[in-house]
């Protein structure tokens, strides 16, 4: 639907030729090639080749969103430069995100390459911030509405390893859910696309993984990452518009728009629960349709 973010990203190893040429077929809504965790040392110049060949590659409108995992430091400045000449990368996902000068020369190295204007200092190829560390959620308010940011998501393994909590051995537990709501908040407040929800490493688990997404969707997550192609069906019908949803906020916005030509104030929905501002402006986001008001 127009204006609604990606329902799903799936991690796909760059340097794993067979995922790259299964990766159009997922389904996804988003894909993320991965340059950093999920490849050996040994082999991120052959992953950014790849990665750089896909991108070259990739077909028309009816791909889904290309983003790329790059690496910290030097190494991912290096990988974003390549990325960004390709002319064909939607965005960068720029792990362990916190504020600092690293941020802040990626920042205005995209800015400097992914511009139509190189003048305006704002980029085209869009940012997704990974916090993975107890600074990088201290820091959201700091980051989070630097130029290009598009997305939030939490890594959640790096997280609990960091705040010292236990592994998540437990699919769906909700001892992270504190996070969860800050990311959320700064996503709403920046008014960034969309907080992404955090991967499951349970990918045997579906009927968990639906669950949780469920719980995660209720938190104000809007799409979640993938880890395996199994998951991508489950998060886009979790995180897709229900069609009876969509046409109760259709029917909402036709009554709110004739009650405003009559000059009428407050009044019920068809279920007879009060209509209000957040409840006109949350059918907008589900419909697309602008305020004609």
């Amino acid at each position: 639907m127009p204006g609604q973010p990606p329902r799903s990203h799936l991690y796909v190893p760059a340097d794993r030729p067979r995922f790259l040429r299964a990766a159009n077929r997922s389904g996804a809504d988003a894909l993320i090639l991965d340059l950093e965790d999920a490849v050996a040392p040994s082999k991120k110049d052959e992953a950014r080749a790849a990665a750089v060949a896909f991108a070259e590659e990739r077909g028309g409108d009816e791909s889904p969103e290309l983003w790329v995992r790059i690496n910290e430091g030097a190494r991912g400045l290096a990988d974003a430069r390549a990325l960004l000449a390709t002319g064909r990368v939607d965005g960068l996902w720029v792990p362990k995100a916190a504020a600092g000068a690293d941020l802040d020369t990626l920042i205005a190295l995209v800015a400097a390459g992914g511009t139509a204007d190189a003048g305006s200092g704002v980029p085209t190829v869009a940012l997704g911030l990974l916090i993975e560390s107890a600074v990088g959620l201290l820091s959201l308010g700091g980051i989070a509405g630097r130029p290009g940011v598009r997305h939030l998501q939490l890594g959640e393994v790096d997280l609990r390893a960091d705040l010292r909590m236990a592994p998540d051995s437990v699919p769906g537990d909700h001892l992270l859910d504190w996070a969860r709501g800050l990311t959320v908040a700064h996503t709403a407040a920046h008014g960034l696309a969309s907080a992404v929800a955090p991967v499951s490493v349970h990918t045997s688990d579906i009927e968990g993984f639906r669950a949780s997404s469920a719980h995660l969707r209720g938190l104000g997550f809007q799409g979640r990452a993938c880890i395996h192609p199994d998951q991508v069906a489950v998060a886009n019908e979790v995180f897709g518009v229900d069609p009876a949803e969509l046409a109760d906020a259709h029917a909402l916005l036709d009554l709110f728009e004739d009650r405003v030509t009559a000059g009428s104030g407050a009044f019920r929905d068809t279920h007879g629960a009060m209509v209000d501002a957040a409840t006109v402006r949350r059918a907008r986001e589900l419909t697309g349709r602008p305020d004609t008001s």
